[in-house]
């Protein structure tokens, strides 16, 4: 190998990275923009509950350095998470410093009330709701009775009313400064969807139209696709979440017009057509590769097929709202129309063949390409319906 070749790996999808694009895609992750903000308040927050803790007086102002981790804890990307894990921690710390006082003034010796804490306190975590406050029962447990120790009462004070402070401090940070939305990237991942199965698509179309026919050696080029589209549907569907909890108690939605609902009726139609787009990849798959098993399909359909699967192709590649959507579905009601009367032509030329009567006992044979018609039929349905709805 020269020493300009650069190695690559193959992903699940079947495109190649070479070593630079894999440090990337593992690092960009922690580079996105939202992450970079979030890292920014959680500074700012933190370094703020740290001057107003060391400002309480007494000796609760003695342990201001809870006061950070309460802001670092209370910081989630969204604000109703943020308000949710805060109230969550609260409970677990309340529930943690009772159980130290429960051991407290237990006869208990002070290395059994160690073991106790930790094995108790990891027991009340397992209760339900606790959510990310369930880390910290067992933690302020041990806390209390080996940091506090004969100091404890000053202690769970001090270390409950700072965490409480900064918690407050993470809470109105998030509030006031960028409460993320997370609209920009769910459209982006429905995007992604929307492409992947368009370029399978089109991908099948151009196989159908190639005069060479492929060799078993040869596997489809849409295979990559097909194995991806799922994987990219649920990541939209995750990201729509996202984006979801993220406009709640959100005051930024007040000026942002972003069509969600819009985003919402278009994921749900991806995810009615994703499983079609297979069906359709298996069965030319079967047509043209006889793989898993083969099926018979009319050369004098192919033509009119291919047609009818770039006509879908452009139906899934407009968006819910673009104004190309309505040529779009007249073409693809032509393209169908013209596919039906080559499927029922390419059954009359089957039956009225010389002598020959159609195998019904092989469920192979399927002149028409019947399944591959119905499929398409499906993502013409599913995006008219999609474009009525008004939700979408």
């Amino acid at each position: 190998m020269s020493g300009d070749e650069v190695t690559g790996r193959e992903t699940p999808t079947g495109s190649i990275r070479t070593p630079k694009q894999r440090v990337g895609a593992w690092v960009m992750p922690a580079l996105r923009p939202w992450r970079l903000m979030l890292a920014l308040k959680v500074a700012i927050a933190a370094t703020a509950a740290w001057f107003l803790g060391s400002l309480l007086p007494g000796e609760l102002g003695d342990f201001s350095y809870y006061a950070p981790l309460g802001a670092l804890v209370s910081l989630t990307p969204t604000l109703m998470d943020s308000v949710r894990s805060s109230l969550q921690t609260l409970i677990g710390l309340g529930l943690g410093i009772g159980l130290a006082w429960l051991l407290i003034i237990s006869p208990a010796p002070g290395g059994v009330s160690v073991s106790l804490s930790v094995g108790l306190g990891t027991l009340l975590a397992g209760l339900p709701g606790l959510g990310q406050g369930r880390d910290y029962v067992p933690i302020a447990a041990l806390f209390v009775i080996i940091i506090g120790g004969a100091n404890a009462n000053d202690f769970s004070v001090g270390y409950l009313v700072q965490m409480a402070l900064g918690v407050l401090v993470g809470l109105l940070v998030n509030l006031l400064i960028m409460p993320p939305l997370f609209v920009r990237e769910s459209a982006a991942g429905i995007t992604a969807a929307r492409s992947r199965m368009v370029g399978a698509l089109r991908s099948m179309s151009d196989t159908l139209r190639s005069e060479s026919a492929p060799t078993p050696d040869d596997p489809p080029s849409w295979d990559s696709s097909l194995l991806a589209i799922r994987h990219d549907v649920d990541a939209a569907r995750g990201l729509m979440k996202d984006a979801a909890e993220s406009r709640r108690a959100n005051p930024r939605t007040r000026w942002n017009r972003h069509d969600f609902r819009g985003d919402e009726g278009a994921l749900a139609a991806l995810e009615r057509i994703a499983p079609v787009v297979v069906e359709i990849g298996d069965a030319l798959r079967a047509a043209l590769w006889g793989i898993p098993v083969p099926v018979d399909l009319d050369e004098g359909v192919r033509s009119a097929l291919a047609d009818a699967i770039d006509a879908s192709a452009d139906l899934v590649e407009a968006a819910i709202d673009d104004e190309r959507l309505s040529e779009a579905l007249r073409t693809s009601d032509r393209a169908l129309t013209m596919l039906r009367r080559a499927v029922r032509s390419a059954h009359a030329g089957a039956n009225g063949a010389a002598g020959r009567e159609p195998d019904d006992d092989d469920p192979a044979e399927d002149a028409g390409g019947e399944n591959l018609l119905f499929a398409l039929r499906r993502i013409h349905a599913e995006i008219e319906r999609s474009e009525r709805s008004p939700d979408a």
